[in-house]
């Protein structure tokens, strides 16, 4: 009989790799704009547990199409939403 390896270490998430756990946090970005909210970058890095919101909103919206719209609020941050894709008819 063939000694078998335990591949085991192969069937589980590895959060030690960076490309993993960026692909996993742009996911939850993709979510929280398609439940429709508004954002600010520090209410999604604090929802998502990252740093790098506005790198993920400048991905989504650069490499993504994805229509996503801000204004400038009063206090010197920037609101995010996913924009309504076009109207009725």
């Amino acid at each position: 009989m063939k000694d078998s390896k335990n591949n085991s270490k192969f069937l589980v998430h590895d959060y030690e790799n960076k490309d993993t756990d960026s692909a996993r946090l742009i996911q939850s970005v993709r979510r929280l704009f398609l439940s429709g909210g508004k954002y600010t970058a520090r209410q999604i890095n604090s929802l998502c547990n990252t740093d790098d919101a506005r790198k993920f909103i400048a991905d989504l919206r650069n490499k993504e199409g994805w229509k996503i719209e801000d204004c400038r609020l009063s206090g010197g941050c920037k609101l995010y939403w996913l924009s309504a894709k076009g109207g009725t008819k």
